[in-house]
């Protein structure tokens, strides 16, 4: 019995964790608070960036605007204007890549994000985004991620061959020193250089360190993504921007009009390297085709869509004319 009080009264023994367990407790306890530092963190981020689409954890959303109709995540586009049946389009391919961006920017703003796995891909979609990334802020912005002519043309062939005559003739083939004489051949010309854009989505650039663009945080290391076709279709930009009309590049006299919003060729310091070469032989190649032939769209068959098809450089759909040596 005494040997029991004894017992009883000395200290228990404490309980003592293994090393093991303290490490792993302290380490939970760790990642829980770096976890909640990232979650907390990143929601302020979000805040600060540009709105977009839902992205999906580690795939982001870019690369479901290259999937099929049926099966894409986005808006379907609608299209506007007098631009022709798809024809060649059946099948369900995917929307142009330049036109779902292009009504993308419609509902989340002329600056908005997507995401390609965990890079941030920031879409400029008007003339005063780009001019600002790209010009403005051009030091930031120049580094690179490691990422239908005469179809339409065919309505205005009067009034061009018209000029092509009356300065040229048809006795010898056009040369440089003839653009100034033929402002509305110019015209037309960079009329359809804005409506059918040869690289839509320019060139992308990459943000060389974090900034804020027009008041949205662009982080670094984020791909810029230039959209020249909503630059070259935006209404407050254009009057009527899908009707094809070269009279809104000549003034009141019929003399040719610079406007600042006109950038087949980009804006910046990373500005296409061939624009004047590329300018020359646009002229020397419309002309003399324009010289030699008449061409005809036949009446029995739909016009091709003027949006083209997304690659490389914009294409045009398959469409057929009628060529007559004049």
């Amino acid at each position: 019995m005494a040997k029991a009080v004894a017992s009883a009264g000395e200290p228990l023994p404490s309980a003592s964790l293994a090393p093991e367990t303290v490490r792993a407790a302290m380490f939970g306890a760790a990642g829980l608070l770096l976890a909640l530092w990232w979650l907390l963190g990143r929601r302020t981020l979000q805040q600060r960036l540009p709105p977009g689409p839902k992205a999906w954890p580690l795939v982001g959303n870019f690369a479901f605007a290259l999937l099929p109709k049926r099966l894409q995540v986005f808006p379907p586009h609608k299209k506007e204007g007098n631009d022709g049946e798809r024809a060649g389009e059946e099948g369900g391919g995917p929307t142009p890549m330049h036109v779902l961006l292009t009504e993308l920017a419609k509902m989340y703003g002329s600056i908005f994000r997507m995401e390609l796995g965990n890079r941030h891909v920031i879409v400029l979609s008007d003339f005063e985004a780009v001019r600002d990334a790209l010009v403005t802020q051009a030091e930031v912005f120049s580094d690179r991620p490691s990422m239908p002519i005469v179809a339409i043309v065919t309505e205005k062939k009067g009034k061009v061959q018209e000029e092509i005559e009356l300065v040229i003739g048809c006795n010898r083939p056009p040369t440089l020193a003839d653009k100034v004489h033929m402002p509305f051949t110019e015209a037309t010309i960079m009329e359809v250089q804005r409506m059918t854009v040869v690289v839509p989505l320019s060139i992308p650039r990459m943000a060389s360190e974090s900034t804020e663009l027009q008041g949205y945080l662009i982080p670094k290391g984020s791909v810029i993504i230039p959209n020249l076709w909503s630059v070259h279709r935006d209404p407050n930009k254009w009057e009527n921007p899908n009707d094809f009309c070269p009279a809104r590049f000549l003034d009141e006299n019929g003399q040719l009009l610079k406007k600042e919003t006109f950038i087949p060729f980009g804006i910046g310091k990373r500005v296409c390297m061939g624009e004047q070469l590329a300018k020359m032989e646009l002229f020397l190649m419309f002309v003399s085709l324009l010289q030699s032939f008449t061409f005809i769209y036949p009446d029995d068959l739909k016009k091709p869509p003027m949006e083209g098809r997304f690659g490389l450089t914009l294409a045009p759909f398959p469409f057929k004319l009628t060529a007559l040596k004049r």
